[in-house]
């Protein structure tokens, strides 16, 4: 029996000696994803997925800042003799699209969600206008020159019964007001 298990230490030893391979360093380069266009159709698609649920709907021009470089997808195509290109952001509520120069400079966008949550203040402004009225649907709309937007509004559907209204509500310096009844 003592033979038995200094053999089966010994043939343990002598198998966990032999199994000791050396592997020689692994070297990893990291290269990004080109931002080449296809030259046939002058498209180029890249998903970018969000770090949390609602991160793009929540703050449109934020989120193309983080994740998208326009300045080097100009680089990356400056032998194609490009002199605006449009980029497009899209999610199940919505869209971004962005003009940028030659230069990956952002020239405008315009975005549009639905199914929007509306501000503190403008939904109450609402129930105090239509005491016994229910949102039934709602889109944000904007519009920025460079990174500042510039116009900015809300169109509401509201139900008060068997009546219907479709409101705007314009956004101005984080004031909102009631522009018309459409």
């Amino acid at each position: 029996m003592k033979n038995l298990i200094l053999g089966l230490f010994l043939f343990g030893f002598i198998a966990t000696g032999h199994s000791q391979i050396l592997l020689e360093e692994a070297k990893i380069e990291y290269r990004p994803v080109s931002m080449q266009l296809d030259p046939d159709t002058n498209y180029l698609e890249i998903i970018i997925p969000e770090k949390k649920v609602g991160e793009f709907q929540q703050d449109p021009l934020a989120f193309m800042k983080a994740n998208f470089d326009a300045k080097k997808l100009a680089l990356d195509n400056k032998d194609a003799d490009i002199v605006k290109f449009e980029v497009y952001f899209k999610s199940r509520k919505g869209f971004l699209v962005a003009l940028f120069d030659d230069q990956g400079e952002l020239i405008s966008t315009n975005q549009k969600f639905k199914d929007v949550r509306l501000p503190e203040d403008a939904r109450l402004e609402i129930l105090r206008t239509n005491k016994d009225a229910v949102i039934k649907g709602t889109k944000y709309i904007a519009y920025s020159k460079g990174w500042d937007i510039d116009k900015e509004f809300y169109r509401v559907k509201i139900s008060d019964g068997q009546k219907t209204q479709r409101l705007r509500i314009n956004r101005q310096n984080n004031r909102h007001s009631i522009a018309q009844n459409q």
